[in-house]
């Protein structure tokens, strides 16, 4: 923690800081996963899952055939199959992570909702 969060943490009143305590520990990685499939676009996130699961299968059926093959152009061919389908994985693992790192700033967003939502009630006063 740096010395601003001290500071804000130190202005809050003894309630606002317990509301906010809910909200202050990160979220491990597993639970983080389990919320890309809890959330309004999880449909999208298991139905993306399944298929990179079935091209991932498919990638290591290239990988076979491609030491099974013969020929100088069955092994361009299965190669070319190989990484193409590589880069799906990869795009789709990327993909996953800026979903997690979307969530991520969507909470931190909210917990700035909270803290202003905090300090507009106390400024008023209530």
């Amino acid at each position: 923690m740096n010395e601003l969060d001290e500071e804000i943490r130190a202005a809050l009143k003894a309630e606002d800081s317990e509301v906010l305590s809910r909200f202050s520990s990160e979220s491990s990685l597993p639970t983080m996963l389990v919320e890309l499939y809890q959330g309004r676009r999880r449909w999208i996130n298991l139905s993306a899952t399944i298929v990179t699961f079935a091209v991932f299968a498919v990638q290591i059926w290239c990988a076979f055939q491609f030491f099974a093959a013969e020929t100088t152009q069955a092994w361009i061919g299965w190669a070319t199959g190989f990484l193409t389908l590589f880069l799906w994985v990869v795009m789709m693992k990327i993909w996953f992570w800026l979903e997690l790192l979307r969530n991520s700033v969507t909470r931190e967003v909210k917990r700035l909702e909270l803290q202003v939502a905090l300090l507009n009630q106390s400024v008023n006063g209530n």
